[in-house]
């Protein structure tokens, strides 16, 4: 199911069916979806495929990304800076980046997004990783621990 219909992207756009040829309409929602995806993580898919309704975030972000590749595919001709929907998708790849990091929530899903962080400081060995018969016992490991 893809986060939006064509007749989301004609409104966007302000334009007829009869100015945008349908297999140039049908590729820039499949190419916006993807996009979506890539970005997402497999929980938030999960998440968001699960959903009845695609959230108005998502769907709203779908329209730009894909009335950029129809206005696009309609003028590439023309120079990107004086496209506005060159802007209006640079700030949807933006948001897709600030939902996939966690900073910006879809309403209706509540998940925990974000890369699992380590670190290595301080770190004391509980175990001799050294071969077996130079493993010790810590006498005063009870003390050590009372220290930290």
């Amino acid at each position: 199911m893809a986060f939006c219909e064509d007749t989301d992207v004609l409104t966007n756009l302000n334009i007829s069916a009869t100015e945008v040829p349908s297999a140039l309409l049908a590729k820039a929602i499949i190419k916006a979806d993807a996009e979506i995806r890539a970005a997402f993580s497999s929980d938030l898919l999960a998440a968001l495929d699960a959903l009845e309704t695609t959230p108005a975030i998502i769907k709203s972000l779908a329209e730009d990304i894909a009335s950029y590749f129809v206005m696009r595919g309609l003028y590439s001709g023309r120079s990107p800076s004086i496209n506005e929907w060159i802007d209006k998708y640079k700030e949807a790849i933006k948001a897709l980046e600030k939902i996939a990091e966690g900073t910006l929530q879809i309403e209706g899903i509540t998940l925990k997004v974000g890369n699992v962080q380590s670190s290595t400081k301080d770190y004391k060995r509980t175990f001799d990783e050294r071969d077996e018969t130079n493993w010790e016992t810590d006498s005063n490991k009870i003390e050590d621990l009372a220290n930290d």
